[in-house]
């Protein structure tokens, strides 16, 4: 009789979601467009690591993160442009491949962002720059051939930051 009691106390205990941290590294599960790469690593309670590599392109930035409502809003340190250095000076690799984004400051909700993503269990999915709808499919190289004769295809399928540690 006991055990009636305590069922309904467990399943509203773990119904209940918090804002929980989210300390760890997350990567693409999928080489998006058989190239890039996203990397954020989620340093401590607000700090993060945000790294993107592909073809010919490598850059690495840190800033601020907050999460509101299931949704993690990522602000880099660096404005639009401005190159992040090691160094006081900048160096001619620096000022060619220099790490620098091209991502518009956005407001919403009073919070400033250039990135946006959406918590799903351990899984971050990014929101587009352009018109911010959820992106949950992207495409991806394949090597698989249909019927032996015709060669390799593109493939669209879900696209998500995965945790790794």
């Amino acid at each position: 009789m006991k055990f009636y009691y305590l069922l309904p106390l467990l399943i509203l205990l773990t119904s209940c979601s918090s804002t929980k941290a989210l300390n760890g590294k997350y990567r693409s599960h999928k080489v998006e467009l058989g190239f890039f790469i996203t990397e954020l690593n989620f340093k401590n309670e607000n700090d993060f690591m945000y790294k993107f590599s592909g073809d010919l392109e490598h850059t690495e930035l840190t800033g601020t993160y907050k999460i509101v409502d299931k949704n993690v809003y990522l602000k880099f340190n660096k404005e639009k442009g401005q190159i992040e250095s090691e160094s006081d000076s900048l160096t001619t690799v620096e000022i060619l491949t220099g790490n620098y984004h091209n991502y518009d400051l956005k407001n919403e909700s009073n919070i400033d962002y250039h990135l946006k993503y959406k918590i799903r269990g351990n899984k971050l999915f990014s929101y587009r720059i352009d018109n911010g709808k959820l992106v949950t499919k992207s495409k991806y190289y394949t090597n698989t051939k249909k019927f032996l004769l015709f060669g390799s295809k593109w493939k669209s399928k879900k696209s998500y930051l995965k945790k790794i540690n």
